[in-house]
């Protein structure tokens, strides 16, 4: 089992979720305007409920589909600016897939971009992964410009790849590999 904690950046720290994250992890996630961005509908509490007490303990990581959530929050405080998300798209390949969400509350603060670095850079130097990928909504503009901040490229655009909402829309991949991170 790996692990990414302890884990904290210039202004934030990364911890595994608690029952306190539920309520306002459920005030972001069962949105719409939130869930446009996140491949899925909006989350109802049973189901966030069940993710955060999927990811208070330690997490396995080894197989494809492995995942460690963890919740970001400011120095010195438990409250929840967001979550992060690392997945192991490929074991074999060391393939890691990054996901994020802010709470409403905290966006425009820069803490996406600097949550995400971190986690990048977790995922490298602790988790051994050779290349970190986002797979974007093309509609997320907001999380295209933090893929963009901390280093990485835009490698795809794949037209009309997903059915959501109605509609079919396009997918942004965006990555960067080990050899070409920024330790700055």
């Amino acid at each position: 089992m790996k692990t990414v904690l302890p884990l904290r950046s210039q202004r934030l720290t990364f911890r595994r979720l608690t029952e306190a994250d539920i309520e306002p992890m459920h005030s972001y996630q069962s949105r719409e305007d939130y869930a446009v961005h996140a491949w899925r509908g909006p989350r109802n509490m049973d189901d966030v409920i069940g993710m955060a007490k999927d990811h208070t303990g330690e997490r396995r990581w080894s197989e494809d589909g492995d995942q460690i959530r963890l919740a970001v929050s400011p120095h010195d405080t438990d409250e929840l600016a967001g979550e992060i998300v690392l997945t192991l798209a490929d074991a074999e390949a060391s393939q890691v897939e990054i996901g994020w969400a802010l709470h409403p509350d905290h966006t425009g603060r820069g803490y996406a971009a600097e949550a995400a670095r971190a986690a990048v850079e977790a995922a490298f130097e602790r988790l051994g992964a050779h290349r970190v990928f986002a797979r974007l909504d093309s509609l997320n503009v907001a999380s295209a410009k933090v893929c963009e901040r901390i280093g990485m490229r835009h490698e795809a655009t794949l037209r009309e790849s997903h059915f959501q909402l109605g509609e079919w829309r396009d997918e942004l991949i965006y990555a960067v590999l080990v050899s070409e991170r920024n330790l700055d």
